[in-house]
């Protein structure tokens, strides 16, 4: 029982240290917000994989505010998907 309440206690602090600032991602001059669509993405960023995980399709690309790798969801590959999430 101790145990599992340590593991729920740390599940916010591992999901508040993988958590990306939306405010400083940007590809070239395109800020990602929750209104960017996955086209979008694929047009303006360096693109450095795409592919699906936990049935989402994953677009990973270089933030040019950081030039650290980022990692974004979308529902699916549509074009006109929107960002669901993005994490470093």
């Amino acid at each position: 029982m101790k145990k599992t309440l340590l593991s729920l206690m740390l599940l916010p602090a591992l999901s508040f240290a993988s958590s990306l600032d939306m405010s400083t991602l940007k590809c070239n001059d395109m800020q990602i917000s929750n209104t960017t669509t996955l086209k979008s993405v694929q047009t303006n960023c360096l693109i450095k994989k795409e592919t699906t995980h936990d049935g989402m399709y994953e677009v990973e690309f270089v933030n040019t505010t950081t030039g650290k790798s980022v990692k974004c969801d979308f529902a699916n590959k549509r074009p006109n998907s929107v960002v669901n999430g993005c994490r470093s």
